[in-house]
């Protein structure tokens, strides 16, 4: 009880100092910010399971972009209870001079299984319940989709060749989580309504809606396993959302930014550490002049840092409550129904993940510790020998932070990569530039000279302040600048390249009607590249979805058909990454090529077996070669492809992707060619424009919080370098005065120093973000990072500026004191 008491009264005697204080805020903060994004994706987990529960529509979906062939639907009907067949497409609506994309449902005559269809006569008319679809000859349009097209129910409208009745305005369907939350404009209308079907499109969806009892339900799973590769399968009960892997991305997103905030509070608590070092051997050799032994000082030691998490535990929860209840609030504007809940499971996962990665954190200083002599504990001991291996426990934490959360390695790698380089350059810089200045200054006399001498004497400790600065720095540019620069760049090299108008997909048919349109209108074709519709099923002869388990991007695309294109040689926007380019006129037709970032995400090696299925049939090709974008010949261009030869083989429709110019007259021109062609995807540059702007404002509003924290950490940061080194500055300071030097010199001194510091910090800051940009932009995209050279002079200034006036506001309010205060420490 002694020792409780004693350690008790230990940790509140450090939280009165400024060191304390900034420990136990740094980690209350880092578990503050990963309780509420747990606690947040737990709740939103939840919610999307209870809503697949109720809003399947059916017990079972299949959804496959190839339609079952009529013996394949005989055994699924054989096996179900019930069953409806639905289509969807991506297709352009027209009415007079308007069009819109939408979104259209082919449904048969036993749509709905389950639940009711809730349509209305207009937009703000009741709502009343259908039990059955549109009849022959009618569609029914989403409100908004009617609203926009200026559309009344018993309006007609002309679908390429067919003219329909608007019969309805459609609210609900039974079936719409299938959708996760799309926005997309909705249509639906009968499948015998149409003369042709539209639903050949490159993204074309088919689904079964099926009843069927437990066994029936499993016996179904089954046979799709089997039977259906490039299917997907969803139960009501035991099956995941369709947005779940979207959310877990997102999770994973949030998560890896924290990696971010890690980095600056693994910073701060190592600056912080170092007073914490000093205190911990004066109360070890205290309790070693009464005769306790080594082991027990340690354990009151290892109590006391455990007490204070406890508190910085206490600390985050009583946090994290009610901003996890205005989160959720928030969140219900997009899910009704969502409510909050404490996580326990969850909640405990991540203070242990958060605990472990705090002793890793601590390890070197209790070993530090743990192997001082009692001499050595009274005497003031060089923390340089424990250099290296606080460096190398702080970026294990990292790492192991970003292993948990990252589901894209090769971005990952970039982001640790750029702040490795960065980390680098400022132990360069700083003893270049000290060392110089030393050297320089040997032979003049002054403060400037005189400030180098000391900065020499005191180099470790100073590159310590320029790393915490320089990181700080560089992780909010990071933040705050690159996605905007990101922005602007890609506008501005998609608009020189690619015209004024994306042609997203183009079949066969359309090539001729797109070259006379153009011809007619004034408008040219930019390009107009050929590919076909594959979905990757397996690989090396294992199911896709077993092969890569682990959700991101990549494989959320790869679940879709995607684009397969062919040349022999490599096309003018590529260039080889890896691996041998297959030759021209190759016989062996069954080769492939990838881009880096998908074999990196995807965990693909050279000589890997990719399965695609291609309208049905099965397509094996051997990885052997890697392209990676390069500006010049346009910005089209294709995840994968194959030699020339490969197309004779291929039983498939050949689809195309280009892009064209349009002068202003021609814009009012492009419903008509849509009313004859809905299924052509056209995608104006402006939409494209719009759609990132809209995501940049909603990324903002979401990284506004975490931009917060990340400014509160950098603060840590600062507040940390002061008080970490304070004791130090403060016995400059007196022994200065003591050898006649006035206060307005030390100072003068004392802005020399923290302006240097500064400098260099900041300078390496700006290069961190650079290599950043740099390495990213041409991995990814082939482009020379250019930012915003004001911008980052601003910043550079500014950063300058408030080091100095922090640094001076320390310095000036510790001269306060007397010579003889300032050298006691």
């Amino acid at each position: 009880m002694i020792m409780i008491k004693l350690m008790s009264e230990n940790s509140l005697r450090s939280l009165s100092q400024p060191d304390g204080r900034i420990s136990l805020l740094t980690q209350s903060m880092l578990l503050f910010f990963l309780l509420t994004l747990t606690l947040t994706s737990a709740s939103i987990q939840g919610y999307l399971k209870d809503n697949l529960d109720q809003m399947l529509g059916s017990d079972l979906v299949i959804e496959s972009h190839t339609p079952l062939s009529p013996a394949q639907f005989e055994s699924l009907r054989d096996m179900a209870d019930g069953i409806s067949k639905t289509a969807l497409s991506n297709i352009t609506l027209t009415h007079g001079s308007k069009w819109e994309r939408a979104q259209l449902k082919l449904v048969d005559d036993a749509y709905p299984l389950q639940g009711t269809l809730q349509i209305g006569s207009a937009p703000s008319d009741a709502q009343r319940s259908a039990t059955s679809g549109p009849k022959v000859g009618d569609i029914w349009l989403g409100a908004r989709l009617a609203t926009k097209l200026d559309l009344k129910v018993g309006d007609r409208l002309v679908l390429g060749k067919t003219d329909l009745r608007v019969g309805a305005i459609l609210f609900h369907e039974p079936d719409r989580i299938m959708e996760g939350h799309s926005v997309a404009m909705r249509a639906m209308v009968h499948t015998a309504s149409l003369k042709s079907d539209p639903a050949g499109a490159q993204k074309a969806r088919t689904r079964y809606l099926v009843l069927a009892d437990e066994a029936g339900q499993n016996t179904i799973e089954r046979w799709t396993e089997k039977t259906l590769p490039g299917a997907s399968l969803i139960k009501k009960y035991g099956g995941q959302h369709p947005l779940a892997g979207f959310w877990k991305r997102t999770e994973n997103f949030l998560g890896l930014a924290s990696v971010i905030l890690f980095f600056l509070g693994a910073v701060a608590l190592d600056m912080t550490n170092r007073r914490w070092l000093a205190k911990m051997r004066y109360r070890l050799a205290i309790y070693a002049s009464f005769g306790t032994s080594v082991r027990t000082g340690m354990l009151m030691v290892l109590g006391e840092w455990f007490l204070g998490f406890f508190a910085c535990t206490l600390i985050a929860c009583l946090l994290t409550a009610p901003t996890y209840i205005l989160i959720i609030a928030e969140l219900q504007r997009y899910f009704p129904g969502l409510s909050a809940a404490w996580h326990s499971l969850a909640v405990l996962k991540t203070i242990g993940l958060l605990f472990a990665l705090m002793l890793a954190l601590q390890l070197p200083s209790f070993f530090q510790l743990l192997r001082v002599s009692l001499l050595t504990l009274i005497r003031s001991q060089s923390d340089g020998s424990y250099a290296w291996p606080r460096v190398i426990t702080g970026l294990a934490s990292v790492a192991i932070l970003a292993a948990f959360y990252s589901d894209n390695w090769l971005l990952t790698g970039m982001i640790l990569t750029a702040i490795v380089m960065a980390v680098a350059l400022m132990i360069v810089l700083t003893w270049a530039v000290v060392r110089l200045g030393d050297f320089w200054g040997r032979s003049r006399t002054g403060l400037l000279p005189f400030a180098f001498f000391i900065m020499r004497q005191r180099l470790f400790t100073k590159s310590a302040q320029v790393l915490g600065l320089g990181l700080c720095g560089l992780l909010l540019l990071f933040t705050l600048m690159l996605m905007r620069d990101f922005g602007t760049m890609m506008e501005g090299y998609v608009r020189t390249h690619d015209g004024n108008l994306i042609i997203s997909e183009a079949q066969a048919e359309h090539t001729d009607a797109i070259h006379s349109w153009a011809r007619e209108t004034g408008s040219s074709v930019r390009t107009l590249r050929p590919f076909v519709s594959a979905q990757l099923v397996a690989v090396n002869g294992q199911r896709l979805a077993d092969y890569m388990q682990k959700p991101s991007d990549t494989l959320a695309t790869l679940n879709d058909p995607i684009r397969l294109s062919w040349s022999d040689d490599i096309p003018e926007n590529n260039r080889l990454a890896g691996g041998t380019w297959w030759q021209v006129g190759t016989d062996n037709w069954r080769q492939i090529s990838t881009e880096p970032e998908v074999m990196t995400d995807m965990g693909f090696q050279f000589g890997d077996t990719l399965t695609y299925q291609i309208e049905g049939k099965a397509y094996e090709f051997t990885l052997v070669a890697s392209h990676a974008f390069k500006p010049g010949g346009g910005s089209v261009t294709f995840w994968f492809q194959v030699p020339a030869s490969a197309r004779a083989h291929i039983d498939a429709p050949t689809r195309y992707m280009g892009s064209m110019e349009l002068p202003d007259n021609a814009w009012n021109g492009l419903a008509r060619l849509w009313q004859q062609h809905p299924t052509l995807v056209l995608v104006p540059l402006k939409e494209i424009t719009d759609r990132f702007d809209r995501l940049l404002g909603i990324v903002t509003k979401v990284t506004s919080g975490y931009a917060g924290m990340t400014l509160l950490l950098a603060l840590f940061v600062l507040a940390a370098s002061v008080s970490g080194f304070s004791a130090d500055d403060r016995q400059k300071n007196g022994l200065l005065m003591s050898m006649g030097l006035r206060q307005a010199d030390c100072l003068r001194l004392n802005f020399y120093d923290w302006g240097l510091t500064a400098c260099i910090a900041a300078t390496g800051a700006i290069c961190g973000a650079w290599i950043s940009g740099a390495l990213m932009y041409q991995t990814q995209f082939g482009l020379t990072y250019a930012p915003n050279v004001p911008w980052l002079i601003g910043t550079l200034v500014v950063m300058i500026g408030l080091v100095c006036l922090v640094g001076f506001i320390a310095c000036r309010q510790s001269l306060k004191s007397s010579v003889r205060d300032l050298l006691t420490v």
